[in-house]
């Protein structure tokens, strides 16, 4: 959690950043091996796509780790999601502070989703696990 707050903190990870940072590569790609050009919509396309999959991997690590120190309690997986619902929304609140940021709640769902896929493959996996164990 601390690190996510972290890296709310810093101006560099702000939408407009993350474009230019993607259009850099993309030149230079492009440049290297001369590949086909791509419009500021394409980067648009590819800087929401790395956004948001940044958000569900990030989230869906949080959830984990959570559900891992939950563990013992009969309702980890949920009470992991929760509090990582919970934290989203924190952050988002926390982003709307600072400069070239935006607290948006479709950040909050890509968040949630990112816990709830990570928690559901951990469920999958400890039951295939004790299925094994036990027969």
């Amino acid at each position: 959690m601390a690190s996510i707050f972290c890296f709310t903190q810093l101006p560099y990870f702000t939408g407009e950043h993350t474009s230019e940072a993607i259009q850099k590569v993309v030149v230079t790609e492009h440049n290297t091996i001369n590949t086909p050009r791509t419009d500021s919509a394409d980067i648009n396309i590819l800087n929401l796509i790395v956004r948001k999959a940044t958000h569900i991997i990030v989230f869906g690590i949080l959830a984990l780790l959570l559900f891992k120190s939950l563990e013992i309690n009969r309702y980890s997986y949920i009470l992991a999601w929760f509090l990582t619902f919970l934290y989203a929304m924190t952050d988002e609140y926390h982003q709307s502070f600072m400069p070239g940021r935006v607290a948006s709640f479709r950040d909050v769902l890509f968040d949630s989703v990112g816990a709830l896929i990570d928690l559901l493959i951990a469920f999958f996996i400890i039951r295939r696990k004790r299925k094994r164990i036990i027969a």
